[in-house]
């Protein structure tokens, strides 16, 4: 069984096309601006490259104010040019005239027989044939509005083939009805196309990154840590639950979301148990770093070690009780000052 032959109208066509009162979004989606009066697009027309090419299904995402009414007129020709009575020339060059009034260009498609939609989502084009597909979108009203992700199928339908030739009547009642279940599975093999995507750790929605670290037992529910520690915790999942309870865990946690600049301490400072770890990290962390960091390595430490975080400055200050023994130093200062009783001997020297 053959897939219909889809038509993707996003970034690309919409550069050519001839856009008035809309922004473009980073998929194509075109969304209204409030600002402006006039709303109107005339997309460049589609090609279906043999002449008497028959167009099937017109489809889109809608999002519109209960205010705003979107019309969206189609027409199909052999070749870019049109006559009307008397007037005749291309009708493409004429469409994409910012010059020319937006009110008449509406007006000679529908004298040219268009087919409009009124605030559809799913339109059938089965009456319409010719090489060229010209589409037009046209908003009236104010408010929010939104359409995106619209695209044009040649077949229209999967299924009329595999019934005998004197039910092949393009436009028919029974072609009509049959092209709700073909609408369906075209919908669905879109869907299952798009099946390793959802599993693609890179790509998929940052709101399953929750869901497939639940399935390695890792708890990332609460949504406080960011998309970027998310997709890599995940990556790594299988490796971290291996080694979980190991020093090689823990740190590579904090290497996540704190980079390199770290030391784990296998020994009792600051007065710890036999079994507890220190983390010196060479920075100053924010409370909801540290509130991060200590949610993640709670779940990989051993049961009984206890984490203390031990946040290192970038200078040091000596304090007056200090003893200078070997491997001790003194931080650089920019400058330095002798008091009046200060007794200098060669001894002493400025860095």
């Amino acid at each position: 069984m053959a897939n219909d032959i889809w038509y993707s109208i996003r970034n690309n066509r919409i550069k050519k096309s001839l856009v008035k009162g809309f922004t473009q979004g980073a998929d194509g989606e075109l969304i209204l601006d409030e600002n402006e009066l006039e709303h109107s697009v005339f997309l460049h027309p589609l090609d279906g490259v043999e002449p008497g090419s028959e167009w099937g299904r017109l489809s889109c995402e809608l999002l519109l104010a209960e205010q705003i009414v979107c019309y969206i007129y189609v027409i199909a020709f052999d070749n870019l040019d049109y006559y009307v009575d008397k007037d005749h020339g291309s009708l493409w060059d004429y469409l994409k005239d910012p010059s020319e009034n937006s009110y008449s260009k509406f007006k000679l498609l529908q004298q040219l027989g268009a087919k409009r939609f009124v605030n559809t989502k799913d339109g059938l084009l089965y009456e319409l044939s010719g090489r060229y597909l010209f589409i037009a979108l046209e908003m009236i009203g104010s408010g929010s509005a939104c359409v995106g992700k619209m695209r044009v199928g040649v077949r229209g339908d999967v299924f009329m083939d595999t019934f005998p030739a004197v039910y092949h009547d393009r436009n028919s009642f029974f072609h009509r009805y049959i092209s709700i279940f073909s609408s369906v599975y075209n919908d669905y093999s879109d869907q299952n196309e798009k099946l390793y995507e959802i599993l693609d750790l890179d790509k998929c929605d940052a709101s399953l990154l929750e869901m497939y670290g639940s399935w390695f037992g890792i708890d990332l529910k609460g949504g406080f840590l960011p998309e970027k520690t998310l997709r890599q915790i995940v990556k790594e999942a299988y490796q971290l639950n291996r080694m979980k309870g190991t020093k090689w865990a823990l740190q590579r946690i904090v290497d996540i979301l704190v980079g390199e600049d770290s030391v784990i301490v296998e020994n009792r400072l600051q007065d710890g148990g036999i079994f507890d770890v220190t983390v010196m990290i060479n920075q100053k962390l924010s409370e909801n770093l540290r509130h991060q960091l200590m949610f993640l390595l709670d779940q990989f430490r051993p049961l009984r070690t206890r984490i203390r975080l031990l946040q290192m400055e970038k200078e040091a200050v000596v304090d007056g009780n200090s003893y200078l023994d070997m491997n001790a130093a003194i931080p650089k200062q920019k400058h330095v000052v002798l008091d009046e009783e200060a007794i200098y001997d060669g001894a002493i020297t400025l860095m």
